[in-house]
């Protein structure tokens, strides 16, 4: 049965991005710098192609105009929410072009008609519907897309829902990636695969290229059996060279992706296929750096030699020797002890001329078992081990069959990576649906475009399709002196992300805002370094609630105070989980770049964590840390401002509120909550912790004009100022301008009381000047401001306060307009500072 998305629907994911501004940034010269693309017959250069993409794109398939707001609804880090365009064949010289309009009818159906002469019958109905596509393929530039006929496919209702934005568009029209899939998908229909009535029923069109690229590696094959068999021998052993021998485990299911059936010429799966093969094996004995354009593969080795991951997936690609090589890899993982067990992600039917299903993985097993090679022979017999034992899991699945971005993957394919604790994204076709097939600049950053993944990830790619991501200009420029390097697999790519950012909901807050203090001119860049800040911010919120969950458990590391009842630089005793929460937020906005001041009541003085970065932050990363031992509601509280770049660390930490762009608080309580504002006039936004991922819960709080609590510590109301104890008293006995009695409810939490007082109204604070002006003051009047609240100190908004000092405090009012009016108006509500509590 079709399954529901991950993001809740398909749509969107297969459309062209509707921001003018993103088109044109993707499509800037300084940004495109590709070199050129090729075909057999015409080159043209990389802004050529990108602005005639553009140009031919034009027309919005029906029912995708609804669906087009700012991109997908979670999917790759952008400064807007929107994507590039996703590559179309319509433009001549163009690789996705030859293939739509030439390989596939040539060269794919071709060589159906040709290895399978025995069982389509002259004038069958198999043979006519494949005639029939023919046809089409010929006419590629006026035939159009139709719905699949429903062939009994347990995938068609997902098919009717990928391709409905599209019927009516020509095949050169329609994105490439769609069409791709829709072309296999189509050969299946035409042979009755899923027909049990038909004399094709379950029968791979492609069989017989699959069993002749596996003979092809036969012999570098046997050179490979040598090598993982001596590995496994010693792997078990804390042997030193253990990352590095996994590493070139991990080179070699990289080059052995050469080996992709869909691209060889028709010899090729002979005497060509085996020099591939052995080229492929020797480019991965030496490591291939000449032909690697970004290369990760000495930090994932370290990490799989940790041996601490429970489950990997690899996301299998091409059968043949590709897939003895991908095989060798979730081998020495097996052997080694790297991972408990290695889930093999195979495709549910033939796509793509070779790729994996779970017959060939088999067949592949076998196929060693069965050589006349000794070494092989033992290593087909360690693989078949490893699937009786468990270690190995085949895992066949629908999703990997269809053209929709990894970001709009069913939900439960979905689930399955999130609970990985790495997935491995081999070859070419899962590398452009991790991208969607857009054009983004080749440089932009991997972990920015693969931000949305659910799970580490480590991509194992040679380049044959023109796109890519995380490839530097000056790898670039060399790799441009071949032509056609884009689309040969003669370049390659590893690329990991241990912790993809997500939190795409609390990034995209932004998108809608319009002036940042006062500044309406943020450009792209400062946009997207931004959005990244909330995402570390959201992270790190995150990370602290799981070890407050785990406190309790952990007391001797993480409760009570820290060692020798140490001070912080604000005077309070520090706690441990102070000093925890303090370097988990630092970690997380030194990792996301963007941050060049980190300012924290923890710390005595500002710290420069990215020369580079764009923004400031003021901190408090835990408020409320005496009451961690019971239990009470406890948060984070957070301010971001932009860099000055005339002034010090310290002046750029010690600013007004009112020059803050964005603020906002973790409450860690039933659930954890996280509150964010952004900018002049964006609203306060609620989110909830949901499986790792802040989901909005409430898009625009609303603080109530008025409410009937008032919260801050009674038992020091003899010390009070005569206007707080006149106003305290009316409002106890109902005498206050609302005429409702009033209640009191305290916590002790400074976070806790405001988040209440948010929902139901009133006010909370604390006369004493005790509160951070920095830290807890200007991030907490911020917000309140979005949320139609107010802030003050008793005399002025608490926004136009500019500390003198990085620790100032102050006094401070939060609360409903109405109330805090009330308040003021009645005057001497500050209490001195001559007067000091132990509790």
């Amino acid at each position: 049965a079709p399954r529901e998305t991950s993001d809740g629907h398909f749509i969107r994911s297969l459309t062209m991005p509707t921001n003018p501004t993103s088109m044109r940034a993707a499509c800037a010269p300084e940004s495109a710098s590709r070199a050129t693309q090729s075909s057999s017959s015409t080159t043209r250069s990389a802004t050529d192609w990108f602005r005639a993409s553009i140009r031919t794109t034009t027309r919005t398939p029906r029912r995708a105009r609804q669906e087009m707001s700012h991109g997908a609804v979670a999917g790759p880090r952008t400064w807007d929410g929107s994507t590039p365009p996703v590559i179309t064949s319509n433009v001549e010289g163009t690789w996705a072009y030859d293939t739509v309009n030439r390989r596939l009818r040539e060269d794919i159906l071709g060589r159906v008609f040709r290895d399978n002469a025995d069982v389509l019958k002259v004038g069958g109905e198999a043979e006519r519907r494949l005639r029939a596509l023919e046809r089409e393929l010929s006419t590629a530039s006026t035939s159009v897309i139709a719905h699949i006929d429903d062939d009994g496919g347990p995938d068609i209702a997902t098919w009717r829902d990928l391709l409905e934005p599209w019927v009516g568009t020509t095949w050169l029209d329609a994105p490439w990636l769609l069409i791709e899939f829709y072309f296999y998908r189509r050969i299946l229909v035409a042979i009755g695969y899923f027909d049990p009535s038909s004399p094709l029923f379950n029968y791979d069109p492609f069989a017989a290229d699959k069993m002749n690229g596996l003979r092809a590696g036969a012999s570098a094959a046997a050179s490979l059996a040598s090598k993982a068999n001596a590995f496994a021998k010693r792997s078990k052993s804390d042997d030193a060279s253990l990352a590095e021998e996994l590493r070139l485990f991990v080179m070699v299911a990289l080059w052995g992706n050469r080996m992709d059936l869909s691209i060889w010429p028709e010899s090729g799966a002979k005497g060509d296929g085996a020099n591939r093969a052995s080229e492929a094996f020797i480019e991965a004995l030496n490591a291939g750096e000449k032909s690697l354009l970004w290369d990760d593969s000495a930090s994932v080795a370290a990490k799989l030699a940790e041996r601490s991951m429970r489950d990997i997936s690899i996301v299998v690609d091409n059968a043949g020797f590709e897939l003895t090589c991908d095989l060798a890899l979730a081998d020495a993982l097996a052997s080694s002890g790297a991972a408990k067990r290695v889930v093999l992600r195979v495709k549910a039917h033939p796509v793509f001329v070779s790729d994996a299903m779970d017959k060939d993985v088999r067949d592949t097993i076998n196929a060693m078992m069965a050589s006349e090679d000794a070494d092989t022979a033992v290593m087909g017999r360690r693989w078949a081990s490893h699937l009786s034992s468990g270690a190995w899991i085949i895992a066949p699945d629908f999703a990997w069959c269809q053209p929709q971005p990894f970001w709009a993957l069913p939900r439960d394919a979905h689930d399955e990576l999130k609970s990985s604790d790495l997935v491995v994204i081999k070859g070419d076709a899962n590398y452009r649906r991790l991208l969607n097939d857009c054009l983004w600049p080749l440089d932009s950053p991997f972990e920015d475009v693969a931000c949305y993944f659910p799970a580490p990830i480590l991509a194992l790619r040679t380049l044959k399709a023109e796109l890519g991501c995380g490839i530097p200009q000056d790898k670039q420029a060399i790799a441009s002196v071949d032509a056609d390097w884009m689309v040969t697999g003669k370049y390659g790519v590893v690329q990991f992300c241990e912790a993809p950012a997500r939190q795409h909901a609390v990034a995209s807050q932004i998108y809608g805002v319009s002036a940042f203090a006062g500044r309406d001119d943020y450009t792209p860049h400062e946009r997207l370094a931004l959005s990244k800040t909330l995402a570390a911010l959201a992270n790190a919120s995150k990370d602290l609630a799981h070890a407050l969950k785990t406190a309790p458990l952990r007391r001797t590391a993480l409760l009570g105070a820290a060692s020798s009842g140490d001070k912080n630089a604000s005077g309070d005793t520090q706690q441990k989980l102070d000093v925890v929460a303090n370097a988990i937020f630092k970690r997380h906005l030194a990792t996301c770049g963007a941050v060049r001041y980190y300012s924290s009541e923890e710390e005595d003085a500002p710290r420069v964590l990215n020369e580079s970065g764009e923004f400031v932050v003021c901190i408090d990363p835990l408020d409320g840390s005496r009451n961690i031992d019971c239990n009470v509601p406890v948060g984070s509280i957070f301010g971001v401002y932009r860099v000055d770049d005339g002034a010090s660390a310290l002046d750029n930490c010690t600013r007004a509120g009112s020059e803050q762009i964005a603020a906002g608080y973790a409450h860690y309580s039933g659930a954890t909550t996280l509150v964010l504002a952004c900018g002049d006039d964006g609203a306060a936004v609620e989110y909830t912790l949901l499986d790792g991922e802040f989901v909005v819960a409430n898009a625009n709080m609303e603080c109530p004009k008025r409410g009937q609590v008032y919260s801050l510590n009674d038992a020091r109301f003899d010390d009070w100022p005569k206007g707080l104890q006149t106003y305290i008293t009316r409002v106890r006995n109902g005498q206050g301008e609302s005429g409702k009695q009033y209640s009191a409810r305290y916590i002790c939490s400074l976070v806790g009381d405001f988040h209440r007082t948010l929902i139901y109204g009133g006010w909370c604070g604390n006369p004493r000047p005790h509160l951070r002006v920095a830290f807890e003051a200007a991030p907490l009047a911020f917000v309140a401001r979005a949320a139609g609240a107010v802030a003050t100190d008793g005399v002025v908004n608490a926004l136009d306060i500019k500390p003198r000092e990085m620790h100032q405090r102050s006094p401070l009012f939060l609360g409903s307009v109405d109330d805090i009016t009330e308040l003021v108006r009645c005057g001497d509500v500050q209490q001195d500072a001559s007067k000091s509590y132990s509790v």
